[in-house]
């Protein structure tokens, strides 16, 4: 039987339910792998496998794949990638060669991050962001621990507002519970080069003291797509009130 090569659509549709997907669901069981297996006509194995292999890319995490990635799966890879720095290019329109489902759970959209005058200004785009980062972090809120997904949010550390280029990448994403994402907004928290919590001299002690109590000392970082240092130090520099 003829083997049937992964057509450059079908690359791009496993690389996002990728970006979306916590390891820990990476497997044939996934609803969602299930889903895209059936829409592309392919084995569940075959589209899991391809999601495990796509980690063999990726150069922000230490697990890695099995490293059977052709030089196409490369090319989707850096191109999915650059495409998400232009703000002005929208991936939803490129279905590449088979119809996308915007219902389904992966099937997203919109993928860059930009304004759009409606009634009022809205965010495009942010759902992908945001499935995004919740899946790097685990769903789990980096300072605290908490995962009811109600109060979790995923920010940006170098804001929305000051780099276009930088409103979907997901080295720009952190999650945060409510309270810590609004402080560290408002330049109230930040995080030093060890990526140790560092507090505003404008908090109130004791309003420090509770938030510590509530926080791990350092960043817990993401399984994957680990934060650019360089973002931090802009936050630093830039948005922080020490």
């Amino acid at each position: 039987m003829t083997r049937r090569l992964w057509t450059k659509g079908e690359l791009k549709q496993a690389l996002k339910l990728y970006c979306i997907t916590p390891f820990g669901k990476i497997h044939a069981r996934n609803p969602s792998i299930i889903q895209l297996a059936l829409q592309i006509d392919r084995t569940v194995n075959a589209v899991a496998l391809k999601l495990v292999n796509f980690a063999s890319l990726d150069q922000t995490i230490e697990q890695k794949g099995m490293g059977h990635v052709g030089d196409l799966d490369k090319q989707v890879w850096r191109e999915f990638f650059d495409e998400l720095k232009n703000p002005a290019l929208d991936l939803a329109e490129q279905n590449n060669g088979f119809a996308e489902q915007p219902d389904s759970e992966f099937m997203l959209e919109e993928i860059h991050g930009y304004d759009v005058d409606v009634m009022s200004t809205r965010r495009i785009n942010q759902q992908f962001f945001r499935k995004l980062v919740l899946a790097s972090y685990n769903s789990k809120c980096a300072l605290s621990g908490i995962t009811a997904p109600e109060l979790l949010v995923a920010g940006h550390i170098v804001p929305w507002s000051r780099n276009p280029s930088l409103r979907t990448d997901p080295r720009n994403g952190i999650c945060l519970n409510s309270l810590f994402d609004k402080a560290f907004d408002r330049g109230l928290i930040t995080f030093d080069e060890q990526l140790k919590l560092v507090f505003s001299s404008k908090l109130p002690c004791e309003t420090v003291g509770k938030m510590k109590g509530m926080a791990s000392e350092h960043l817990i970082l993401p399984s994957r797509f680990r934060p650019n240092a360089e973002h931090f130090e802009y936050h630093r520099e830039s948005v922080f009130q020490s």
